[in-house]
């Protein structure tokens, strides 16, 4: 190991783990409060996790690795991106969608289950892709410009982007700018300076840490977790690498349906892994892969025990000051940026309190674009890790998931690249390899995507035209007409038919019996256990969701003028549902 790195041995001691929030499954069968009401937004729990999850299954395609289908989180309906094979895909996605439809709670609204998918746009106009090491396009800064000035033209002052943007290359930064507000109440505005939560994207150093001791001896990727952490359940069977790449079988402890109610607590590394560690293994360790904000929680635990150190203080040493990353810090409030979620009138609020002992290893530092972009230099070179102990990172397993990064490959070089989620902020993160190309984006919003954003600009830097930003506009009607849609929907045999297995009957179960409901001068759409969402008109018996999907309802009518059932268009599929009897 290089000069600053840890040297062995050091006094090994205690102190045992940390984790954050992030990726969930559908919320079905989550607790509501003790009410029986949604949290507070209109949103269930586990949104930002949700989001995550949707965002981390990597598809390689010829031209682009998305790392993002909308992390508005708990998002609203939404397909795959360019995806045509529905399958019980679409009624998954959408389903999902709405549970997480900005009636949720982490990252922002709308934020779905879709794969992550990246495909140029069909209808580019640009000039062809650009091979790898062409300059960066000189009107640059104007496209972003543009389009960044697309979010909220129609959806309004919500849905307007709140972060920071930087592109760099081989280490000189090409563009950089703060859009949107840090802090309402002070007046100040984001900045490339601007410190903001970064969720997920703390694992790729939480990594780092893990192999500087690796290369310092003082433990081996083989080892099982019950070596440096005694007593751990199935900790004989579950080794560190498990842990990196998320094959562990751990069950992530952000999924546990109390989470929202404890996630505000001070914890001590000990007290939050005695909150999962009782919990059983989801699959045999190795067999499988799942990913698991406690497994990194475990892995922050582990550094403390070899170390000696803090989480914290081990990474301002050995990684932070390594690097040059100067406002990087793990769990420091002062000095970031507001986070904002979406609430039940779809307005902008501050999360809900969180503590950040509860999130560690797995989610629990704040940092810049600047700081990414040293990141991003750091990496090249050997101040932090040896070359092979880099390339050992991102070297995929048989599911696309190096340690901390997702792994792909775009415009014919590797890409690296990880999403970020966590209360009130979205993030994500693209390294192009071959031409060192680095695209970071840092939200202070769960409304808008920051993987989107990432990928778009992405397709801007290498000639490709990102597909037209979808905010329909509203028109106005009068409510006394919304009688005609209340009513119980169920979705058609056809359609299952068309989509998928007719035996898979429980895939399509939470849209059996759908309801339309009309609240004062609103209509809400209603998935029993996934919350509802309102719908806002277009015209012609036509509504969408306030979201990031492009996703929108049509109902069909009789004679009499009264729905006889309604059409929801996802992607480029069609959900038919028919009325049902009082």
């Amino acid at each position: 190991m290089r000069d600053g790195g840890p040297r062995a041995p050091l006094d090994l001691d205690a102190v045992e783990a940390r984790a954050l929030a992030a990726w969930l499954d559908a919320d079905a069968g989550l607790e509501l409060e003790d009410d029986g009401t949604a949290l507070p937004g209109g949103v269930l729990p586990g949104f930002a996790e949700r989001v995550m999850e949707a965002e981390s299954s990597v598809v390689q395609i010829p031209a682009l690795v998305a790392i993002d289908v909308d992390p508005t989180p708990e998002a609203s309906p939404v397909a795959p991106r360019g995806n045509r094979r529905w399958g019980l895909g679409v009624a998954a996605a959408f389903v999902a969608g709405l549970s997480s439809l900005w009636v949720a709670s982490q990252p922002g609204p709308a934020t779905s289950t879709t794969e992550i998918v990246a495909t140029p746009a069909a209808d580019a106009t640009s000039d062809a892709a650009r091979p790898a090491g062409l300059p960066i396009p000189d009107d640059l800064d104007a496209r972003i410009a543009d389009y960044i000035a697309d979010y909220g033209r129609h959806f309004g002052p919500t849905f307007e982007f709140h972060g920071t943007i930087l592109v760099a290359r081989d280490g000189k930064i090409h563009y950089q700018h703060g859009f949107g507000v840090a802090d309402p109440r002070r007046g100040v505005e984001n900045a490339p300076a601007t410190r903001m939560r970064i969720g997920m994207l703390t694992e790729q150093f939480t990594a780092t840490a893990i192999l500087q001791l690796r290369d310092a001896g003082m433990l081996q990727l083989s080892d099982p977790i019950e070596e440096h952490l005694p007593g751990f359940p199935n900790g004989r069977r579950i080794t560190i690498e498990n842990l990196l790449d998320h094959t562990s079988g751990i069950p992530n402890y952000t999924d546990v349906p109390t989470f929202h109610r404890w996630k505000a607590l001070p914890h001590r590394t000990e007290e939050m892994i005695g909150r999962f560690s009782e919990l059983p293994l989801e699959f045999q360790p190795g067999s499988d892969f799942n990913p698991t904000n406690s497994g990194y929680y475990l892995l922050g635990a582990i550094i403390e025990r070899c170390s000696g150190m803090s989480y914290g203080e081990y990474l301002q040493r050995y990684v932070f000051e390594p690097a040059g990353m100067t406002r990087t810090g793990y769990g420091e409030d002062n000095d970031v940026a507001r986070g904002n979620v979406w609430n039940e009138e779809e307005q902008l609020d501050p999360p809900d309190p969180i503590d950040m002992s509860v999130f560690g290893g797995a989610g629990g530092l704040v940092s810049t674009v600047e700081d990414f972009a040293k990141w991003d230099r750091a990496l090249y070179g050997t101040d932090v890790l040896p070359t092979s102990s880099i390339e050992q990172m991102f070297d995929a397993n048989r599911f696309g998931y190096g340690f901390g990064w997702l792994v792909g490959e775009a415009y014919d070089q590797p890409v690296v690249s990880f999403p970020g989620a966590i209360d009130g902020f979205n993030s994500a993160v693209m390294r192009f390899l071959e031409d060192r190309t680095l695209v970071v984006v840092l939200a202070n919003t769960e409304v808008v995507p920051a993987g989107r954003i990432a990928q778009d600009i992405a397709m801007m830097i290498y000639g490709e035209q990102p597909a037209p930003r979808i905010e329909f506009p509203e028109v106005e009607v009068a409510p006394g007409t919304f009688t005609r849609y209340v009513g119980t929907y169920g979705i058609t045999d056809e359609t299952i038919r068309v989509l998928g297995d007719p035996t898979a009957e429980a895939q399509f179960e939470p849209l059996q019996n759908v309801s339309v409901n009309r609240i004062g001068d609103r209509l809400y759409f209603d998935v029993p256990g996934h919350g509802s969402t309102w719908m806002h008109p277009m015209g012609r018996h036509r509504f969408f969701f306030k979201d990031n999907s492009g996703n929108y309802v049509t109902f069909t009518t009789g004679e009499d003028g009264v729905a006889n059932g309604l059409v929801v268009q996802v992607g480029d599929a069609e959900l038919e549902l028919a009325r049902k009897g009082d």
